[in-house]
């Protein structure tokens, strides 16, 4: 995996305006051509949320990972996001989709690469907790 750490907040902005909205999300969710559930997004804004403009600033977004208030409904959202055919882990080609499309050039690890060092079992697949793992590590 890179040294270089990956910033998810930007990941997330993509309109680049310094904040994370629920159209930033639910924008990368359909470039994946994946379905959103619109209520799914507002609940995981509103988890981060903290002064109820229902934008997520940098403080704010940080604040919520480094406090768990999205953690774990962020990973879960995510896998079942990228997990494009819906059998219960991704694929090497799914991580390629999700660096291409969400991305935008800001991962420069290889998908195999960063699944290879992420994937526990060596199945080839990421499970749920090794996705989380993964997730983890891109966003130091």
């Amino acid at each position: 995996m890179s040294e270089h750490p990956v910033d998810t907040f930007a990941l997330w902005d993509r309109d680049g305006d310094g904040f994370v909205s629920v159209e930033d999300i639910t924008a990368g969710i359909r470039a994946q051509g994946v379905e959103v559930d619109d209520a799914a997004v507002e609940r995981l804004v509103a988890a981060a949320d903290t002064n109820g403009d229902f934008l997520v600033s940098r403080a704010e977004f940080d604040a919520a990972l480094a406090g768990g208030r999205i953690e774990v409904t962020d990973a879960d959202a995510a896998f079942r996001v990228f997990d494009a055919n819906q059998d219960g882990r991704i694929s090497v080609e799914e991580l390629e989709s999700l660096i291409r499309h969400v991305g935008g050039g800001r991962i420069d690890e290889p998908a195999a690469d960063l699944l290879a060092a992420a994937d526990q079992d060596n199945d080839g697949y990421l499970s749920l907790p090794e996705f989380r793992t993964l997730l983890d590590f891109l966003s130091r």
